[in-house]
């Protein structure tokens, strides 16, 4: 989830960031609210004692039947779970339910059960003990006013009113840790829930918003019951309510997978908003999502809830969140959406294994909008990809592999430069050392249906793609994913008759992390009288010398002129390059002093009627004369710095080429 934005203080928190740093509206609310959720959860209980329980059963099916209002964020309903126990046997159901939740009554497998509470934790006792592969079936009845904080973005349960509309909304986001704020559920990434129904009963004048389909609008007094049913797998903080007055706005995508058939995009727009002029500009970047949705599907393969639909509902947040099937955000924005819908695939069908490998869902995401730029919006793929690198280098360090003590470091597990810019960026990188597209998409597709409606590791991604490509990745994730900083390439050229020298050396922003990039790289030469044309090397060593045959006269040279890779470079020309040094014919010659302030005395052995010529680091003639057995020469007038000399014989052949610096 997220758009690039500069910003110092946004959805309420205040966060310190650099301010080279550009932040990702998804990200800086996530980085404030997971401060609050760890604390919140470190309350829960003691690892064991929390793992033991949830890990005691694996969860097939979840039904929220719960009253909402738009007008308060105090919530009540029940929570139905039903599992089957993985372990040997159990005489305990556990799931977590904040502490300031009030739970009215339970039942297991039918029977009333007795309640036990621990801070956060909730045990029901079964009315007999289930054993292995047995089913249980727990109900909680609940009441009460969500905590303020410990989402990603804000609360996990919020009632507020829209600064921009006016409009009352009260809507979840679970993200990472906060599903238990408002529902007893298990927390677990890899346990991901096979079907769920979100029931939600609310004022008449409200519609509410969740997962899957509405498959029935019910009548209840004065009050609408509005029942979701998804039949696809969920992981727990996906599971979404989102209640206002909203009108609906819907709008179908026709992928090439699907002829003559479409995918419903469903959207729940503030009711004052909708038609007002002034949303114009976001309804025409909502409207964009018809082509974003069709050309994903042809980057990721079929939208992997195309039984059901996409769709968007509003609240009043700065960002979105990529609840599974619909999408809920504060605005409509173009790159917002293409990001938040890639989250469809990545981080929705396919989840991260833990928050440490957050890089399944967010880096693939923000790879997501430097694709649908390329392909859809040209005119800002350079400019914001530049913003990306740009951002990256910031700093000379930082890694975006969270380890394990970062799983507890909000500002490093969604990190807008490593997680996000960094993440994206070297996914990129990535695609460019495949070097074949066709392989790399197939392989994307391949790697979605293999773990669709499951979760994936780093590792896992790394391993499944050096099978399907026949290439080893372990060099460039130890160098790009768990590596810290960037390279500097410092490139020198020069055009000899048919021919391009070209010398690159390269630095490391933090060398102690990675000495040296083994990475390909691109170098485009101008010509004259010829186009343009790019050139692609492996950069293996510190220093790398290159030549190719080439017509035409080179004018200019660019690193990586597509910005595959995050880099910085230099440029020069270096007329003395792919010449030999000095030729065995060649007489004694000497250059003194030097350096100097731009007097010189060049001295040779015996009389040599050729040629000195002087040019700076442009590679412009700044002097030239008569050589003879001894030569005065003065630059005083030039700039400081390098400058080459070359002397040449009567014949016009080279005898010697030196540098010398000006003070």
């Amino acid at each position: 989830m997220k758009k690039l934005l500069l910003i110092t203080a946004l959805f309420g928190f205040n966060v310190l960031f650099s301010q080279t740093e550009r932040i990702h509206a998804c990200a800086q609310g996530k980085i404030a609210a997971y401060k609050n959720s760890l604390a919140l959860s470190q309350k829960v209980a003691s690892p064991s004692v929390f793992i033991s329980h949830e890990k005691s059963y694996d969860v097939h099916f979840v039904h929220l039947n719960l009253f909402v209002e738009r007008t308060t964020k105090t919530m009540s309903g029940s929570a139905r779970s039903v599992a089957t126990v993985t372990a040997a046997a159990i005489d305990t159901f556990g799931c977590v339910l904040h502490q300031v939740m009030v739970i009215d009554s339970a039942r297991v497998n039918g029977v009333l059960s007795v309640v036990s509470r621990k801070d956060s934790i909730v045990k029901l006792k079964t009315p007999v003990t289930i054993l292995n592969g047995q089913t249980v079936d727990a109900i909680i009845y609940y009441h009460g006013t969500p905590p303020v904080g410990g989402s990603a973005i804000g609360s996990g349960f919020s009632n507020a009113t829209s600064t921009s509309w006016g409009n009352q909304c009260t809507w979840s986001l679970s993200e990472s840790l906060a599903g238990y704020h408002w529902w007893p559920c298990k927390q677990i990434l890899t346990d991901k829930i096979d079907s769920s129904w979100v029931f939600i009963t609310t004022d008449s004048t409200n519609k509410a918003g969740s997962n899957g389909l509405l498959k029935n609008t019910v009548i209840v007094g004065n009050k609408k019951r509005y029942e979701w049913k998804s039949i696809t797998p969920i992981a727990y903080y996906l599971i979404s309510v989102a209640v206002a007055k909203y009108k609906e706005y819907n709008l179908y995508a026709h992928p090439i997978y699907l002829p003559g058939d479409s995918i419903w995009i469903q959207n729940y727009i503030y009711d004052n908003a909708i038609n007002n002029p002034a949303f114009a500009t976001q309804k025409a970047d909502l409207n964009k999502m018809v082509p974003v949705l069709e050309f994903e599907c042809n980057m990721y393969g079929m939208y992997p809830f195309k039984k059901e639909k996409y769709g968007h509902c509003m609240a009043p947040f700065g960002g979105g969140m990529e609840h599974q099937t619909m999408t809920s955000l504060g605005f409509f924005d173009y790159y917002v959406d293409a990001h938040e819908l890639g989250h469809q695939w990545w981080g929705d069908n396919v989840t991260c294994k833990s928050w440490g490998d957050i890089w399944i869902n967010e880096g693939w995401a923000a790879y997501t909008e430097h694709l649908v730029a390329e392909h859809l919006d040209p005119t800002n793929f350079m400019p914001n990809l530049n913003s990306a690198h740009t951002s990256v280098m910031s700093q000379p360090g930082g890694h975006t592999w969270v380890t394990g003590v970062d799983t507890m470091d909000a500002n490093k597990i969604f990190s807008s430069r490593l997680t996000y810019d960094k993440g994206g960026s070297i996914i990129r990188t990535l695609q460019f050392v495949v070097n074949n597209d066709s392989v790399w998409f197939n392989g994307l597709r391949s790697f979605q249906n293999t773990y669709k409606n499951s979760t994936a590791s780093v590792v896992d991604f790394r391993n499944f793609m050096q099978t399907y490509t026949g290439l080893n990745f372990v060099q460039f994730f130890n160098q790009w994913y768990y590596g810290e900083g960037y390279p500097t390439f410092n490139l020198t050229w020069n055009s000899g008759p048919g021919k391009v020298y070209l010398k690159s050396a390269q630095t490391t922003s933090s060398a102690t992390s990675v000495p040296l990039y083994i990475t390909p790289m691109e170098y485009k030469l101008s010509r004259t009288g010829y186009p343009d044309t790019t050139i692609r090397v492996m950069h293996n060593l510190a220093t790398e010398n290159y030549s190719f045959a080439l017509l035409g006269t080179v004018t200019n040279a660019t690193v990586d002129p597509n910005q595959w890779v995050i880099n910085k470079s230099t440029v020069a020309k270096d007329i003395t390059l792919g010449l030999p040094e000095h030729y065995a014919i060649a007489p004694e010659i000497s250059i003194t002093p030097n350096p100097s302030n731009g007097l010189f005395e060049i001295n040779s052995t015996k009389e040599l009627n050729g040629t000195i010529e002087i040019f700076d680091v442009t590679g412009k003639l700044v002097f030239k004369d008569i050589m003879k057995q001894n030569n005065k020469i003065n630059i005083t007038a030039q700039a400081a710095g390098i400058y080459s000399i070359v002397i040449k014989d009567e014949n016009g052949v080279l005898v010697k080429t030196a540098k010398v610096v000006k003070e």
